[in-house]
C-alpha cells in the first residue's frame, strides 16, 4: 500500500521541478540536464537576467547576473521549420547561449532547449535539456529590452538604442 501511495504522489509532482526562479521573477528557460542530475535556469525580474547551471539541490556551479541590456537576445526570425529563440551572456572569454525551440509541425510539439558554450568564439560544449523538462518563455525578454530603450530591427537582425 505504501508503494502505491508513493507512486501516486510521484505522478502528481510536475516533471520539471527545476524552476528555481524566485516567485517575483519570470522564467525564461528552465530544465534539467544529464537525466535530472543538473539544472539550467534563466530568469529575469525585468531589469536583470540571471543564468544558473549546476547540480540539482546544490548551489549552482555557475551563476551570472546581467542587465537586460547586457544580454544578447535573438528572437525567432519567422522562418524555418522550428520556432526558436536564444539569449547570450558573456563571462570574460566565455559566452553562454541558452536557447529553446519547438518544431512547427503538429507531429512534434516537444519543446527542446539547452546551452551552447563558446570560449573566445570557439564552440567548446553543448548541453541539451532532458526531454520533457523544458519550461520556456524567452519571448518575454523582447518587451523587457524595449522597456530598457532597445529596439529590434528585423531587417538587420540587430538590437540598437531606440531613436
Amino acid at each position: 500500500m505504501r508503494i502505491h501511495l508513493i507512486f501516486a504522489f510521484a505522478l502528481c509532482v510536475p516533471a520539471s521541478a527545476v524552476a528555481d526562479c524566485a516567485p517575483n521573477m519570470t522564467t525564461l528557460v528552465s530544465c534539467t540536464t544529464g537525466k535530472g542530475a543538473k539544472a539550467l535556469d534563466l530568469c529575469t525580474d525585468g531589469a536583470s537576467v540571471i543564468y544558473r547551471f549546476g547540480k540539482v539541490g546544490r548551489s549552482p556551479d555557475l551563476e551570472l547576473v546581467r542587465t537586460v541590456r547586457q544580454v544578447g537576445y535573438t528572437p525567432w526570425p519567422g522562418i524555418g521549420s522550428a520556432i526558436w529563440e536564444a539569449v547570450t551572456l558573456d563571462n570574460g572569454a566565455y559566452t553562454y547561449e541558452v536557447s529553446s525551440a519547438v518544431d512547427r509541425t503538429p507531429e512534434d510539439v516537444q519543446v527542446r532547449g539547452g546551452v551552447e558554450v563558446f570560449q573566445s568564439g570557439q564552440h567548446i560544449a553543448s548541453v541539451q535539456c532532458d526531454a520533457g523538462s523544458v519550461v520556456t518563455n524567452i519571448d518575454a525578454l523582447y518587451a523587457m529590452r524595449e522597456a530598457a530603450g532597445l529596439c529590434y530591427d528585423p531587417a538587420s537582425f540587430a538590437w540598437d538604442d531606440c531613436k
